[in-house]
Parts: structure tokens; C-alpha cells; sequence
């Protein structure tokens, strides 16, 4: 992902649709409502194009960046719960899934997978027949196999030594 602020094309598009016109060539009037099917009519291969795609590139960029900085906002929250009541059941859950989320998302990041599971298990550990304990179970199952095809995949590539005496 580029690290950048709102770049010239997104703002030649906001500016576009806030004078009434259209970022995507249609008749002038208001962009598409967030999650609405895009425009039926799209222009030819030009400028507009060009300029339109890069506006929705950084408009993706923007919501990419924003999922980041709200699961560590979460995080944050989670973790400040649990310092105020550390058998808060549903804190533990929510952080598990956190944790998990972000790894994911940050190429299957190890210690965070580490963190999930440590917060899932205390999870059952204060709400062992709660309403989220499969849930929980699931989820440990899930993540002990990305731990383990991690270390799997670390005696894969070491090499063996030579038996002694050889």
C-alpha cells in the first residue's frame, strides 16, 4: 500500500462532484451513494478515465488505512478494558478477534496470531460456557494451525545436521 496523503486525483474528483459534475463523464449531477452499483455509463479510454480510476485507487487506499488505525483504536480500547477488569470475558474475546484481524491482514503476522490465542483461551478461562466458547474453540483451532503450518514450514527449511560419526 502507498503511504501518501489525498492525492491531485482524488481531489480533481472530489472537486468535479462537488461543482455538480460527474467524475465519471455521465450527465452532471450527484456521485453514487457509498456501496451503490457504479455509473451505466462509463467514458471512453481518456484523461477522465484515467483520472477517475486513480480517484477510486486512493479512495481504497484511504478505507484500507482506516481499517489499520480502527482495529489498533480497538485494541487500545480492549486492552484498557481488560487493565480495569481483567476477567472482562467479552474484552478478552473481542481483543482475540482483533489480534487475529490484524494478522491477517498484516501477511499472517506471528505474534499477533501469538497475542489472538493467548486472548482466546482467557476468554474460556472466565466464560468456559459462554455464549462465544465455540466461537472461541474454533478460533484457537484456526489459529494453532497458521502457528503451526509456520513452524512447519521453519523445519522445512532448515537444514538437517549429519548424524554423528559421519
Amino acid at each position: 500500500m502507498r503511504q501518501r496523503g489525498v492525492g491531485p486525483a482524488l481531489m480533481g474528483a472530489v472537486m468535479i462532484l462537488v461543482a455538480g459534475g460527474s467524475a465519471w463523464g455521465a450527465t452532471p449531477g450527484a456521485p453514487p451513494a457509498m456501496g451503490a452499483p457504479a455509473p451505466a455509463t462509463r467514458p471512453a479510454a481518456g484523461p477522465d478515465r484515467a483520472a477517475g480510476a486513480e480517484a477510486h485507487f486512493e479512495l481504497g487506499e484511504m478505507y484500507h488505512r482506516q481499517v489499520f488505525e480502527a482495529l489498533d483504536l480497538a485494541i487500545k480500547g480492549y486492552e484498557e478494558a481488560i487493565k480495569l477488569q481483567a476477567d472482562h470475558a467479552q474484552a478478552h474475546y473481542n481483543l482475540a478477534l482483533a489480534y487475529h484481524s490484524k494478522a491477517k491482514l498484516e501477511s499472517d503476522d506471528q505474534a499477533l496470531y501469538r497475542k489472538a490465542l493467548q486472548e482466546y483461551k482467557l476468554y474460556l478461562k472466565y466464560s468456559p460456557n459462554g455464549e462465544l466458547a465455540a466461537k472461541a474453540k474454533q478460533n484457537i483451532t484456526a489459529v494453532e494451525v497458521m502457528l503451526g503450518g509456520a513452524a512447519a514450514a521453519t523445519k522445512r527449511a532448515r537444514p538437517r545436521k549429519a548424524p554423528r560419526g559421519q
